[in-house]
């Protein structure tokens, strides 16, 4: 057993510097480097050809490989990194994917034949012997002595040298550094250098000892090992990174040496991968990402979409007659691909989430629909089976991502995809070595001819835009967005993130089997190679190329990325531009090429309508009128245009006469709860010895607190003094260290907030962002989700009903609190003051019993604020809600509660009337360090 461990530390030595580049460009950029591992290969093909080619000397050409890997690394950063900034980090991630593909191409391009093991360069002057029976050659012998002296002085120069310190400064707190004159660009720029010097290294030394491997493999291969000790090391640690991957390489050898093969190197990688994603919840974190995500559905697209297929569909179904099977074949193989391609329009376009196992999952559900509509002889049945199986399959793989978020679903769909086509799909009741693909039979007519089984797939495709289109649409997609968007207020308003996180997943599955059927039904035999995993990749670039937020996007996509070569032979040159194209359209073209041809077909057909409209028709509609203009602040500066609509708020009963009798709303004068809350004779709302500490950080220490049914609480104290921390464990979603939360006399503390918002206990948040991409009225639909909530399969076949209830609801609300003027205005391109009216009108429509308000009048100014607060007193009053709110603004809160509490360094120092808490002396010492007298003769706010 000796041997393979030894073997297991020299390869793990290399493994680890991999990893300990790609915790550099993570620290320094905040997302995962795919193209990593590719740089590193490019390096080993330079140096390949330096030596093979030009007769360098190898430890010449060494260092000058690994100097262009940094070249490459920082070109990397520096002209595609860097303009992705500001958008989501899953942009970064797919463009990084282009980028992997490219360069492996370019590394064939400058090798072709040095990347194989076999006839790679081999580190000379490095002694060989013989461990045990085991023999060490001059590569193992080379990572023994170099990589721990790179590492060494890796650490030097990060911990000792003034240009490290900037990387780790520029890494950390990017905004910090820039204010102290490190030019934090540069830096991250020098971490990506770094970081691709690392990977050549890794590169060089280990391709001489993986044997004949192929380069579409040795990239991500490479990049799934370092990545193993990277996710160990939470992305953050490099010497915990470097030792984990050092217990990757033994257990890679121990399992090679046991004839687990390639493929249970690949399983046990990605059950490590998962085990240290779940134990290690950090890494979920967005990292304070406030990209601005686009609408998943833009508004021009809907119309034009519906134009675009009305010319499409009838021509790619007369195509059928024209083209010749082996075109027709490849026009099926185009259509799979789309419908798989619409897989990852659900989970990446609408939730947010990169997959990169979509293909893999296609390639499950072909296998099972092979096989029982073999074994029963029907085609539908075996369909419907593959659709399951790869729903479920995606269910249980993206289980990592209902506690993690960020590149949790990417870390662990790339390795489950590499593992399925390792081991996976290999099996022998999958494909093993080859099934045999019944063809579906039409009215006893057997689609064999390549020509007709288009048609079949042509329909297939059909199918599938239309079940995407249906869950984009309605209610559930409205979700899904609202969960991307901000999902802690999507919980605060009740909706159930895990449930419908578990939804999207299966349901893309669910379409990835389905185009995996497709596929592989249209083969005459299919095998491993039908399915690799490198096209998880190739549906990604597809679908981002034609439009993530386009319904035919993946159609487009698949007809350029998957049709072109399939119809054309282009040659190592022609896929290298063809990579390089996509790789440009999602840099510089965010909504992909089908964006501005969806635009045009609008623009299109809107001109056409307005010619055969009625005279009347063509008039313009009359503009909004404007806003008045808002009062002066009183106490900060005012950026945001709109007046707060609150202070026009209508008088209940001009609500209810505006109400048609027909109206399915019931006329009430505000939302109440449909389902009366059973409490208990003590508080509504309890905490007992609530403690939470952050490292060394006592935040909140032993607190306990009481709000009764109907009462009114207002917390201040000064910055720091644990109330936000107090308010996020009261809301569920902060576990406390000790303590408990009780609500209604029952122990809510092990409660989601989701769950805590269905039984009446909601919060608000300081800086009332709510969903910045969806419409007021969006919003309120949402939050019509709690009681008529949009189900997958309802979605899925069109169903309407939980749509009008939700929609007159908001109806209701929207006039309600004077926002039908916002209706139909994005959350985002509201003032302060009236997203927190649409705020509140949202937190209403949940029928709450007790509202956690943070800071509600933070950012307003007066006159939004006194509004506010008579609000707030109407709510109290009207509809006997009790309130415990966090504010500064003292004279509001003296006016709204009837009970104070005040805190500092997490703990009460004071609870009563305002006026006793105003004057107490533990208040004004937290507050400004003097006596209570002079405070309260100055009139000046605690």
């Amino acid at each position: 057993m000796i041997d393979p461990i030894v073997l297991g530390l020299f390869t793990g030595l290399t493994y680890g510097l991999l990893a300990v580049g790609l915790v550099l460009v993570y620290r320094s950029s905040r997302f995962l480097n795919f193209a990593h591992g590719s740089v590193g290969v490019f390096g080993a093909a330079v140096l390949s050809q330096l030596v093979t080619g030009a007769g360098v000397p190898y430890w010449l050409a060494f260092p000058l490989a690994m100097a262009v890997s940094a070249g490459v690394s920082a070109l990397i950063e520096v002209a595609v990194v860097r303009r992705l900034r500001g958008r989501p980090g899953v942009t970064g991630m797919i463009a990084t994917l282009g980028l992997s593909q490219f360069v492996l191409i370019l590394a064939l391009l400058v090798s072709s034949q040095g990347l194989n093991g076999l006839t790679f360069p081999k580190p000379p002057g490095m002694p060989s012997f013989t461990l045990g029976r085991t023999p060490i050659g001059p590569a193992f012998t080379a990572m023994a002595l170099l990589a721990p002296l790179l590492l060494g002085g890796l650490a030097l120069f990060l911990r000792r040298t003034r240009f490290g310190l900037a990387v780790r400064a520029g890494a950390d707190a990017p905004d910090t550094a820039q204010l102290n004159g490190i030019p934090a660009a540069r830096m991250t720029t020098l971490a990506w250098a770094l970081a691709g010097a690392v990977a050549a290294f890794s590169a060089i030394l280990v391709t001489p000892t993986q044997g004949a491997q192929s380069i579409d493999t040795l990239g991500p291969e490479l990049l799934l090992r370092g990545l193993a000790g990277a996710v160990a090391a939470r992305m953050a640690s490099l010497p915990i990174a470097f030792a984990a991957c050092l217990a990757v390489g033994v257990g890679e050898q121990a399992l090679l040496s046991m004839g687990a093969g390639r493929g249970g190197v690949s399983l046990a990688l990605a059950l490590f991968i998962l085990v240290a994603l779940l134990v290690q919840p950090q890494l979920g974190r967005r990292d304070g990402e406030q990209a601005r995500w686009p609408r998943a559905v833009p508004a021009p697209a809907s119309r034009a979409g519906r134009t675009l297929a009305g010319l499409a569909l009838p021509a790619a179904a007369g195509a059928a007659y024209l083209v010749s099977n082996e075109t027709a074949s490849a026009l099926t193989t185009v259509a799979g691909f789309a419908v798989v391609g619409l897989s990852v329009l659900l989970v990446t376009g609408l939730a947010g989430e990169l997959s990169l196992g979509q293909f893999a999952f296609a390639g499950i559900g072909a296998a099972v629909s092979l096989h029982v509509a073999a074994t029963t002889g029907n085609f539908f049945t075996g369909a419907v089976a593959g659709c399951a199986a790869a729903a479920g399959s995606a269910v249980l793989v993206g289980l990592p991502a209902l506690r993690l978020r960020g590149l949790a679903l990417a870390a662990t769909t790339l390795a489950f995809a590499l593992a399925a086509e390792a081991w996976l799909l290999r099996l022998p009741w999958l494909l093993g070595d080859g099934v045999s693909a019944p063809k579906p039979v039409w009215t006893g007519y057997a689609l064999v001819l390549a020509k007709d089984y288009y048609l079949f797939a042509l329909l297939m495709l059909v199918l599938a835009l239309w079940l995407a289109h249906r869950l984009r649409s309605g209610g559930f997609g409205r979700v899904v967005l609202a969960l991307r968007d901000n999902e802690d207020a999507a919980r605060a308003l009740g909706v159930p993130a895990p449930r419908r996180k578990l939804q999207v997943y299966g349901a893309a599955g669910a379409l990835a089997g389905l185009g995996g059927v497709v596929i592989g039904h249209g083969q005459t035999q299919v095998t491993v190679n039908s399915f690799p995993a490198a096209a998880g990749i190739d549906v990604v670039a597809l679908t981002v190329v034609g439009g993530l937020g386009l319904l035919g996007g993946s159609v487009l996509g698949a007809l350029l990325l998957v049709g072109l070569p399939g119809l054309v032979e282009l040659g190592i040159f022609g896929q290298a531009a063809l990579t390089l194209g996509w790789l440009l359209v999602v840099v510089v073209m965010p909504g992909g090429l089908g964006e501005p041809l969806a635009r045009l077909v609008g623009r299109l057909s809107g001109q056409a309508r307005r010619l055969g409209a009625p005279v009347a028709d063509l008039q313009p509609p009359a503009p909004p009128p404007m806003p008045a203009p808002d009062p002066l602040p009183r106490r900060r500066p005012r950026t945001d245009a709109d007046p707060h609509p609150a202070t026009a708020l209508p008088q209940p009963s001009a609500v209810v006469s505006a109400l048609p009798p027909s109206s399915p709303t019931v006329a009430v004068t505000l939302p109440r709860r449909t389902s009366p809350l059973v409490a208990g004779p003590g508080p509504l709302l309890e905490a007992r010895g609530v403690a939470r500490a952050f490292g060394g950080v006592q935040a909140v220490g032993g607190v306990d607190l009481a709000v009764g049914p109907g009462e009114v609480v207002g917390i201040i104290g000064p910055n720091g003094a644990g109330k936000t921390t107090l308010f996020e464990i009261l809301a569920g979603f902060t576990r406390p260290d000790q303590g408990q939360v009780a609500f209604a006399g029952r122990d809510v503390t092990g409660l989601s907030p989701q769950r805590r918002a269905g039984l009446g206990l909601v919060r608000s948040f300081q800086d009332a962002r709510l969903f910045p991409i969806l419409t007021v009225r969006e919003s309120l639909l949402v939050a019509g989700e709690r009681h008529a909530p949009t189900g997958l399969l309802t979605a899925a076949l069109g169903g309407h009903g939980p749509q009008r209830r939700q929609e007159a609801l908001a109806d209701n609300l929207l006039d309600l609190f004077g926002l039908a003027a916002y209706a139909d205005r994005q959350v985002g391109e509201l003032s302060t003051g009236t997203r927190r009216t649409a705020e509140l009108a949202c937190l209403l429509a949940l029928e709450p019993s007790l509202l956690l308000l943070d800071e509600p009048s933070s950012g307003v100014s007066q006159a939004d604020g006194v509004a506010l607060a008579d609000l707030l007193a109407r709510v109290n009053r009207e509809l006997g809600v009790a309130l415990l709110v966090i504010e500064h603004d003292l004279p509001l809160l003296s006016r709204l509660a009837g009970r104070m509490v005040a805190m500092d360094a997490g703990r009460v120092i004071a609870d009563g009337t305002p006026d006793q808490v105003r004057t107490h002396p533990a208040v004004v010492g937290a507050y400004l360090g003097t006596d209570a007298a002079a405070v309260h003769r100055s009139g000046a706010p605690v």
